[in-house]
């Protein structure tokens, strides 16, 4: 199709699209339009595509999805394809807003990855630096495992715990201020306070000071805190999905698996919708599978 070649010219020579990429959309709007050619029974013209209906290009990707078999991500790049030929096509006085304005797919988040809890103890193990005698660990060591300690410990998001102060720790309580600003306090178990009144007590400092500061006296920055924990997870050969972030996963699925209700671990990580925190249950079926045997009243009655 004419309209296809000067959007594909259009895309190369002036916005200057890699080749990769008009590949790609060629591909992608040639399989749209050859079902196209089937679905309205001819040739697309211009006509045919002005009175195309979202549901006809819905069609499309239904078609990719059952008969082809296609990722969501891949039918979002099609789509994305669409709506930009669309979109240019009104250039050309061809007008059909209703498929330049299509939505995408809604893609479910990935279950969180995290590690196992023997894993989580022998991070914690190893990482831990020795604290007397001519062995004593230089600051920097000591800072990243009571990091570590406060991630897993915790749960907290790493952005969370590098906004933290001296002050934060209270009373064996954490004040957290989270996503949006809201403001929670958790509780501070015993081995983590202990970790953290090693820390507090390593440096005499003002209370306004950051809890984990870098060498300039300011908060760590994310990328220190990640490659810290990456130079861990290389000597223990530990999975490359252990980062920071994968801390507090481990947190939220540790807890559940002892048998935490997931309320309370929703509050825990300061997620507002409890749908956020039920991904974490997706990595837990073996627990409520045995949990569900051991409890309904059904199962009791087989054994009868």
């Amino acid at each position: 199709m004419q309209l296809l070649e000067e959007f594909l010219t259009h895309i190369e020579k002036t916005k200057r699209y890699s080749t990769h990429t008009v590949a790609a959309y060629r591909r992608d709007l040639t399989q749209f339009l050859d079902f196209t050619t089937k679905h309205v029974g001819e040739e697309p013209t211009e006509q045919t595509l002005i009175k195309l209906e979202p549901t006809d290009v819905q069609a499309f990707l239904a078609y990719g999805k059952l008969k082809e078999h296609k990722k969501p991500t891949t039918l979002n790049r099609q789509l994305a394809a669409i709506r930009s030929w669309f979109q240019w096509l009104r250039t050309q006085k061809i007008h059909n807003d209703r498929i330049c304005i299509l939505r995408s797919l809604k893609i479910p988040e990935p279950t969180p990855k995290a590690i196992n809890q023997d894993q989580a103890w022998e991070l914690l193990k190893r990482a831990a630096p020795p604290s007397v005698g001519p062995q004593k660990a230089p600051l920097i060591q000591r800072r990243n495992f009571t990091l570590l300690v406060v991630l897993y410990g915790l749960g907290l998001r790493i952005s969370e715990a590098l906004a933290l102060t001296r002050r934060d720790v209270r009373h064996g309580r954490l004040t957290i201020k989270g996503k949006g600003n809201k403001e929670r306090i958790i509780p501070i178990p015993l081995q983590v306070q202990s970790a953290l009144n090693s820390w507090l007590n390593a440096e005499t400092l003002p209370e306004s000071a950051p809890l984990f500061p870098n060498n300039q006296g300011k908060p760590m920055t994310p990328r220190t805190a990640q490659r810290a924990v990456k130079d861990l997870r290389e000597q223990l050969d530990l999975p490359e999905h252990l980062t920071p972030h994968a801390l507090r996963h481990s947190f939220a699925t540790h807890l559940l698996e002892s048998g935490a209700d997931l309320r309370s671990v929703q509050e825990l990580l300061g997620h507002s919708s409890l749908g956020t925190t039920q991904r974490y249950l997706a990595g837990d079926v073996k627990r409520l599978i045995d949990v569900h045997a051991k409890t309904h009243p059904l199962h009791q009655a087989n054994g009868k």
